[in-house]
């Protein structure tokens, strides 16, 4: 008589196939990777921004307070980070009493929380440095031969969990970016403009994260999604969208639409490459729809009020504005970075939201490298789809440079 052959075997892995944000997903492998390897008492991720050389904290799990939350550097200040990425090799560290003089945040903060190993993985996409795996342990000299075959497993499993992520983030921008360019390029800011709210909303949101609560991924999200915030812009007539005077009262009632219209698009867009189940799919959303939102109430499309706005919206929104007062425009010359500071300081009592506001006059030199990395192609007026509109709210808000 033959034997069942037929058995029942969990999937030891089987959460991953779930919804999962990234954080959640590293925090079930950590629970994974212990069950072996019960000194691993720290799993952190951070993705590399080539163009402006910048790491950014993406997801963690920590067994403890998370010592490097909404934390960016320099590649290249990173001097043993920048040498991993040079020879594309895993580094030990089996005793981190190395870093114990650093002036380094991140190996200060690590040390205050006494983490004494680490072991850290490079991660590639397309052969490009995509970021980092990092293991830390709180016990020193355990990152030996017997473990690191397994960790190495683990951290291919983690490369291509956030490589999955991002791919899906490219697949969505550039299916927007697409539709804008398929649009008759409609939308005339500049990809330096582009480049540099995104960059100063990611500075507000890593300075508000600890107020708000906001994880890692979700700061990343925004600097990534902060650039698609007039997508819906791209559906409305050209005859109004360029229109080079003052709109009327109706031209402004279809203007107004293009945030709703965003939505509908991005909502669109994720179902036809059948990316219902993204991640972030309320975060973009709301960045299109819920930035021309007032604080007080009084913008649209639903007149929100306060912190029913959603924070993403409410971060971009001072961002852009910032980005649009210190910007030549072909109706305006650049105002200075104190004066477009002095007039969000007037629009936080009514507009914007008073500590995305203080947190980005907090960074005054961040914004400056960002102004001076990402300027705009050509020192001559750009010609700006919003110039009827911001011409009629900086005067009813009596904004004029000092």
């Amino acid at each position: 008589m033959k034997k069942n052959s037929v058995c029942e075997h969990q999937d030891l892995l089987n959460r991953l196939n779930e919804k999962l944000t990234m954080s959640e997903k590293i925090g079930f492998l950590h629970r994974v990777l212990r069950q072996r390897c019960e000194f691993v008492h720290r799993i952190g991720i951070a993705v590399y921004d080539p163009q402006d050389d910048m790491l950014q904290t993406f997801a963690h799990s920590t067994n403890g307070e998370n010592p490097l939350g909404n934390y960016q550097c320099r590649l290249r200040d990173a001097k043993s980070l920048y040498r991993i990425s040079l020879d594309g090799k895993p580094r030990v560290i089996n005793d981190m009493s190395v870093f114990a003089r650093s002036r380094k945040t991140h190996a200060r903060k690590l040390n205050t929380h006494g983490y004494q190993a680490s072991y850290t993985v490079p991660i590639y996409q397309n052969g490009q440095l995509g970021g980092f795996v990092f293991f830390n342990s709180r016990q020193a000299g355990v990152f030996d031969e017997s473990s690191l075959p397994y960790l190495d497993m683990i951290a291919r499993l983690v490369s291509l969990l956030v490589n999955m992520e991002l791919k899906q983030v490219q697949v969505l921008l550039g299916a927007l970016r697409t539709a804008t360019c398929f649009s008759g390029h409609k939308d005339p800011e500049t990809g330096a403009h582009l480049a540099r709210m995104a960059r100063f909303s990611r500075l507000i949101a890593n300075a508000v994260a600890r107020d708000y609560r906001l994880e890692d991924e979700f700061v990343e999200a925004v600097f990534w999604f902060a650039p698609m915030h007039d997508i819906g812009k791209i559906a409305i007539p050209d005859e109004i969208l360029r229109k080079p005077g003052k709109l009327t009262e109706g031209e402004m009632a279809v203007m107004k639409t293009h945030t709703t219209k965003g939505r509908e698009m991005i909502e669109s867009m994720l179902g036809n490459f059948g990316l219902e189940e993204f991640g972030y799919t309320d975060l973009v959303c709301h960045i299109a729809e819920c930035h021309h939102e007032n604080y007080d109430g009084s913008g649209y499309p639903y007149g929100l009020i306060g912190e029913d706005i959603p924070i993403e919206a409410r971060i971009v929104a001072v961002a852009d504005v910032f980005d649009a007062l210190t910007s030549k425009r072909s109706y305006k010359e650049a105002w200075s970075n104190e004066e477009a500071f002095d007039a969000l300081r007037k629009m936080a009592t009514w507009k914007l939201d008073p500590r995305c506001v203080e947190a980005l006059i907090a960074c005054r030199e961040e914004i400056v490298e960002i102004q001076a990395a990402f300027r705009d192609e050509h020192e001559q007026a750009v010609k700006y789809v919003d110039s009827p509109v911001f011409s009629a709210f900086r005067f009813s808000c009596n904004l004029q440079p000092a």
